[in-house]
């Protein structure tokens, strides 16, 4: 301290020149019994010395605890930083050892000698199709008739095989999905994900504690004036205690760190309704990331129905003077990362189809597609928006459709080929077309977006959805929150409500399967005849 105060005098203006020992030797502090102030005082042959020399010891000092608390912070966030470096290395590893064994379950499905067969069967058909020849012109209503019969039969065989392929494809997937070793593995991605939400939190908020961080000086009142009697000189530093000063910092970490504990807490953060809460799967045992598709009697399953059964009231109500629905396109939105989205976004949308509505998810996370993923399993890229807003494809080939046993229908756009910026491609106006032509085809499109704190384009995604619905995990952090709300209140998208997510599962939601036999379809009912 004493050479950096040398430092300091000598920058003043006159400079003044001391030595390390005369400034150690020449300094006197003394503390007070009845308060937290510390006086400084230091003795020189001049009052201009004295004065100089006084206060360049106490920015000094002032300095130096910066540089401390600096430091100490930052070799915090370098721990953190190598924590989450070795977690993301864990979750490549994971993520490759899934995509191996679907790989690996495809390969095997592959080489089965009846699909094979059938392959063979749509090759050899797809061949007839392509060489049939159409009548001539002058030709007779027999050899039309006849042209048109075969032309229906090849089209008809065709699409029995290709089904087939599909639906063989579709059931081997979904075996591979309730695999117990593959469930051990998500698990361990979900744990793994789980964590280094958690990591990124922390080192976020160090961030934001380093910059809340002082050197422990709240007050300073600088020597203006010495005293001519040659002793010292006294200036008056205002400190705070160590245990004021942890206090200060316990209560204000405690409240920026509170976090949800029940389904009800969000409303008053975020200042919208709850819409439904979803058990965490882990306390059902639920196995399925689909329970809506795969276990559509469980408690979670039921949760998403509710998300989806509030979306369609809200549709449609206030009701409007010629019957339209109050809007088509929603998007979800969340603080952070690990929160559910994606999950809770194709569970509703598979509620949604259930109900009978014409339903399209869009992928629209270009940074990791897991919509996509989810859906499809993993592949090369496909055709998609940014394909159909280049005008490479058409909207109806670049929509896959989602194969669920339902009235309705489920389709699915993902990203696409076509390179391009995310920011310039959700600001472009032929974006905004494309939005707005798809809200015109489909009863609820359903938007999978990045997290609003964390991923900038997500602010010009939300403006194109006409309306907004927040995921909020059981856990979460009060003040990411209350972000997100002000983020919201930015971007100006009217929310429906929020889905509280991996909630503790309550007793009431538990239901049997014979309560929820109606709602399955899996009773009929009989009627009884009559004479």
């Amino acid at each position: 301290m004493a050479k950096e105060a040398v430092a300091i005098a000598a920058e003043q203006t006159p400079p003044i020149v001391v030595t390390v020992d005369e400034v150690v030797d020449g300094t006197t502090v003394t503390a007070s019994s009845s308060s937290d102030i510390v006086t400084v005082g230091y003795t020189a042959p001049t009052q201009v010395e004295a004065i100089g020399v006084v206060n360049a010891v106490a920015t000094a000092y002032v300095d130096i605890g910066r540089q401390t608390a600096d430091g100490r912070f930052g070799e915090a966030v370098d721990e953190l930083d190598r924590s989450i470096a070795e977690i993301q290395s864990e979750l490549v590893a994971l993520e490759s050892q899934l995509s191996e064994r679907q790989r690996q379950v495809l390969s095997d499905l592959d080489r089965d000698p009846d699909r094979i067969a059938n392959k063979l069967l749509l090759a050899e058909l797809t061949s007839e199709l392509i060489n049939l020849e159409p009548p001539s012109a002058n030709a007779t209503d027999g050899r039309f008739n006849q042209f048109s019969s075969e032309l229906q039969i090849l089209t008809f065989r065709i699409d029995t095989v290709s089904n087939e392929l599909e639906q063989q494809r579709t059931v081997v997937l979904a075996l591979e999905r309730e695999d117990p070793d593959r469930a051990v593995l998500v698990a361990q991605q979900s744990e793994e994900q789980r964590r280094l939400s958690d990591l990124q939190s922390r080192r976020d908020q160090l961030a934001v504690d380093a910059d809340l961080a002082s050197s422990g000086v709240v007050f300073f009142s600088p020597a203006e004036t010495a005293t001519p009697s040659g002793g010292a000189l006294f200036v008056v530093l205002g400190f705070l205690t160590g245990l004021a000063i942890g206090a200060a910092i316990a209560v204000l970490l405690a409240n920026r760190r509170r976090r949800f504990e029940s389904r009800n807490e969000p409303e008053a953060i975020l200042e919208t309704r709850l819409l439904a809460d979803v058990p965490n799967f882990k306390e059902e045992r639920v196995r399925s990331i689909l329970p809506v598709l795969d276990e559509p009697a469980s408690a979670s399953a039921e949760a998403f129905r509710f998300v989806s059964a509030s979306i369609s009231l809200q549709q449609l109500w206030p009701v409007n003077d010629d019957g339209s629905k109050n809007f088509k396109s929603l998007v979800a939105l969340s603080a952070g990362l690990a929160e559910g989205k994606t999950v809770v976004m194709a569970n509703t949308a598979f509620a949604a189809a259930r109900e009978g509505h014409k339903v399209l998810l869009i992928d629209a996370d270009f940074g990791n597609q897991q919509l996509t993923q989810l859906i499809l399993g993993e592949g090369p890229p496909a055709p998609g928006m940014t394909d159909v807003v280049a005008g490479d494809t058409t909207l109806a080939k670049a929509v896959v459709n989602v194969p669920q046993s339902s009235t309705g229908s489920l389709g699915l756009l993902s990203r696409g080929t076509a390179a391009v910026r995310a920011p310039d491609f959700f600001s472009a106006p032929a974006t905004a077309k494309l939005f707005q032509q798809i809200s015109q085809k489909y009863d609820l499109v359903l938007i999978d977006a990045p997290p609003l704190l964390r991923v900038a384009y997500a602010t010009t995604l939300a403006r194109l959805a006409d309306r907004g619905m927040v995921v909020v995990a059981h856990g979460e952090d009060v003040h990411a929150a209350d972000e997100l709300r002000d983020q919201i209140g930015l971007v100006g998208v009217p929310l429906i409500g929020y889905v509280y997510n991996m909630a503790p599962l309550r007793a009431e939601m538990a239901v049997s399967a014979g309560s929820m036999a109606d709602t399955l379809g899996e009773h009929p009912v009989t009627v009884p005849k009559q004479d």
